[in-house]
Order: C-alpha cells, then sequence, then structure tokens
C-alpha cells in the first residue's frame, strides 16, 4: 500500500491539514500509520476525537438588563464531548461583538477575549482556546470592528469547527426576516464552503424568503428539521407549498393562517415523518376524527408522528367515535395541578388493522391552545404525558426520546475513533 512507503513526516503534514473525521479514516488503512498518529502529539489530540452540538445565532436582538439598550446579538454556542465519553457534556459559547454593541456583560474582563486575527491560524487557536472550552466550558468573547467582519469571524469559527470536530448536531436560528445578515452570512459559507457532512436543523423567521434561503451550499445535504415561527410580526406563510418543507423529514409551522387542509397531511406531507402544526388550519375539528380512523385503518410509517391544533374543548374520546371499542383502551393520568381533587386527565392506546400500537394524546398549551397529538408507541415515553393539560415544550415535539447519544451508541464507523485499533 502506497501509505506504507510514504515518509512518515509527509504524512503528518498531510494528516493534520484534514478534517478530524478523515484522519480517524486514514490513520485506520495501515498498522504503521495508525501507531506514529497515536503517538504524535498533535495528531493524538486530533483523534481524541471531540464530538460537537453547535448552533448559531443570527439577528437575535435582546435587550440589556443593565443599560436598556436594544442589541443585536450574533452567538455560536457549541456543546462538546468525547467520542467515548457520551454523558461528559461541556457547554461553550462564543459572542460576537462589534462596533455599537453593548458590552456590559463583558467590562469586568470575566470573560476571556479572543483577538479575531487569531482565526486566521486555526491549529494555533485549536490548541490554545478551543481545547480550552472542551475541558473548562469557558465561554468567550470575539471582538470585531463591525457587523460585516463579525459575521465573517463567526463564519470562519465555525469552518474551524467543523475541521477539527465531529459535528453531531447543528442547528441555524434566524430570529427576524432581515435578510441581509443571512445574506452575508451565506455569502461566506459559499465562498468558504465548511466541512460539514450532516443535514442540518434550522429555526427562522416566517418573513424569510425560502427561495433564497433553502439553495445556499450549507444545506447541501438537505435538512433534518425545519422550524418556522412569526417572530417579528404575522406574516403568514409566504410559501407554504415549497418544496423545502415537502422534503424535510421534521416540519414545525407556528405562522398565522396556515393553508392546509385534510388532504394535505396524506398529500403534500405524506412523507413528512413529524409534523406539528401549532396555527389555525383547514382541517375541521371533524375531520381529526378521520385522521384517527386512517391510522386504524391504513398501515402507516412507525416514525410517522403527528401534532395538528384544534379549538374547542374536545377529549380525546371525542376523536374516536369511528374506531371500534376493542381497538382502544382509554388511560388515565393524574394533572399536576396542585388540588383538594386533582383533576385526571385521559389518553388512549389503540391497536391498527396490522398490529401497530398508537398513542392519542389531547395536549394543552397556555390553558386555551388544544393539539391532537399522535405517535407511534414505539416512540413513546412517560415526557409525552408530563404536559398532558399543562404546559407543552415545543422541543419536545421533536426530540420526546432522541437524547444525544446513550452509553451503549456508538457513532458511525466514518466518523468515529474508539481509541482501538483493527490490528490490537
Amino acid at each position: 500500500m502506497i501509505l506504507d512507503e510514504l515518509p512518515l513526516e509527509l504524512m503528518r503534514e498531510v494528516l493534520l491539514d484534514l478534517a478530524t473525521v478523515d484522519i480517524i479514516q486514514t490513520v485506520k488503512c495501515t498498522r504503521r500509520l495508525y501507531h506514529f498518529a497515536k503517538s504524535d502529539k498533535a495528531l493524538g489530540r486530533r483523534l481524541q476525537n471531540r464530538v460537537l452540538n453547535a448552533r448559531l445565532g443570527l439577528g437575535n436582538y435582546e435587550l440589556c438588563a443593565d443599560c436598556g439598550k436594544l442589541v443585536l446579538r450574533l452567538y455560536l454556542d457549541g456543546k462538546f464531548r468525547q467520542a467515548n465519553d457520551a454523558a461528559q457534556w461541556k457547554s461553550s459559547n462564543f459572542v460576537f461583538l462589534f462596533e455599537g454593541d453593548c458590552k456590559c456583560d463583558y467590562i469586568d474582563g470575566l470573560t476571556p477575549g479572543i483577538e479575531p486575527n487569531l482565526l486566521n491560524y486555526p491549529s494555533f487557536f485549536y490548541d490554545n482556546h478551543l481545547l480550552r472550552a472542551f475541558e473548562d466550558g469557558t465561554d468567550f468573547v470575539i471582538n470585531s470592528g463591525s457587523l460585516d467582519e463579525a459575521i465573517v469571524n463567526c463564519g470562519t469559527l465555525f469552518n474551524i469547527f467543523t475541521k477539527f470536530c465531529v459535528i453531531h448536531k447543528f442547528e441555524l436560528r434566524l430570529y427576524n426576516n432581515d435578510d441581509q445578515i443571512w445574506e452575508q452570512m451565506n455569502a461566506f459559507f459559499n465562498a468558504n464552503p465548511p466541512d460539514l457532512r450532516i443535514q442540518p436543523c434550522v429555526s427562522i423567521d416566517s418573513g424569510i424568503n425560502l427561495n433564497i434561503f433553502s439553495t445556499s451550499s450549507i444545506f447541501s445535504n438537505g435538512l433534518a428539521k425545519i422550524q418556522i415561527y412569526d417572530f417579528i410580526k404575522q406574516w403568514g406563510l409566504v410559501d407554504a407549498y415549497h418544496e423545502v418543507l415537502r422534503r424535510t423529514p421534521q416540519v414545525f409551522l407556528s405562522v398565522v393562517d396556515l393553508p392546509y387542509t385534510y388532504e394535505d397531511l396524506f398529500g403534500f406531507f405524506k412523507d413528512t415523518k413529524k409534523l406539528s402544526l401549532h396555527s389555525e388550519t383547514h382541517i375541521a375539528e371533524e375531520q381529526l376524527g378521520q385522521l384517527v380512523q386512517d391510522f386504524y385503518e391504513v398501515k402507516r410509517d412507525e416514525e410517522r408522528t403527528l401534532e395538528i391544533k384544534f379549538d374547542g374543548d374536545f377529549l380525546i374520546k371525542d376523536f374516536l367515535t369511528l374506531i371500534p371499542e376493542e381497538a382502544y383502551s382509554l388511560q388515565l393520568k393524574r394533572s399536576r395541578i396542585v388540588g383538594p381533587e386533582p383533576e385526571i386527565r385521559t389518553w388512549a392506546e389503540m391497536t391498527d388493522k396490522f398490529g401497530g400500537r398508537w398513542a392519542l394524546i389531547v395536549i394543552v398549551m397556555n390553558y386555551h391552545c388544544r393539539f391532537l397529538h399522535i405517535r407511534n408507541m414505539n416512540y413513546f415515553t412517560e415526557d409525552c404525558l408530563s404536559n398532558l393539560g399543562d404546559e407543552f415544550e415545543i422541543n419536545q415535539f421533536f426530540d420526546p426520546s432522541d437524547s444525544d447519544q446513550s452509553d451503549s451508541e456508538q457513532f458511525d464507523s466514518d466518523q468515529s475513533y474508539s481509541g482501538q485499533s483493527d490490528f490490537d
């Protein structure tokens, strides 16, 4: 093999220029290269395989509690762990300050600052700052002269993350419909593509132009999840039938006056794994009973999860009138409301014609918004009932049982390094 013939000093320089996931795969090719990389100080640090969950936030306006100034925030948050330690996550936040920004939280020097020119030396930055973030969960401030420079610095740091870490999850949050910030960040990523090998999750304002947004190179692998809100004002969904909404496996919409009908649930959204419509739709309450009947009579993918907003004070049994009584059982759950006679709330477990088991739950948010929630019992946990008739946490819909990783879970072989060689 040619790798056995090349000088190790040359291979060292080549390897250090690769992304961590590629280093891991390359050193597995030969015993000689593996033992050399394991004993080399710089390569050994890279092979420790830091796993990262990253969140990039753009356009978030915050009111400073000290000076009362409304400030625009750019941030990149990370949760780090080593691949062989699924339980020990450490968080580190990188905030990008620029001219005119509020610095009240940082005037005492409690948060370490990083000179932006250090981002031009990724290996040095990794050894002297990122490793500190990995070990201590340290937060950092990166001072920039202008908003334009802050956007470039933010994109540069993210690219460093994708080179030196194994990206497990990535979430992009755009807090307003000001396309300028995203256009600048997108232009940077198109000119300097990050080595992102997963599907990102995005959370955006309803005023964002999906045609422009979805064509970014950072989404070349598609999206894992998309959440759309009326963050600023009630724009309505400009293109409710955009292709990106049809292709994305998990969709959450909290936008005024959604145009979707009952037919869209099995037409436009027929391939959507998890769909949550948290606003008014054109789906009538009586059609929700037909929806339950469809889950009973038609074999559905067990990953299929639906959550539909409805009006009125319907109970779960009101949606079961088209189902044979022997096909479901009502389950009781004591309300978390404290009182001499705590209210008992009900959910249902239904068995379809093919033996599949489904949980049917009415969830109440803010004591007046109601949602019919349907999920397969294979993905059902007690957490699904924690909001039965109480506050509902949006992220629970997407990840009720999706922990970052269990102790027994391993990364795919192309993105992990177990610390053991095939030769051992």
